[in-house]
């Protein structure tokens, strides 16, 4: 089992995507399963700006 981090480039934080602490932003974590099987954790981090809700994101 794999996790991958999407965050937004450029925020006004540096996201923490080691997996070890929370991130300020309270990113979503949503199961995504592989063509071997596989689950895969992708965690969507937040932007500090709010530019999801200029950019039509989810």
């Amino acid at each position: 089992m794999s996790s991958y981090h999407v965050e937004p480039i450029g925020d006004l934080i540096e996201h923490d995507a080691t997996g070890q602490a929370d991130c300020v932003c309270g990113p979503q974590t949503r199961p995504e399963k592989g063509d071997d099987g596989s689950v895969n954790w992708i965690v969507v981090h937040n932007s500090l700006d709010g530019r999801e809700l200029h950019e039509g994101g989810r």
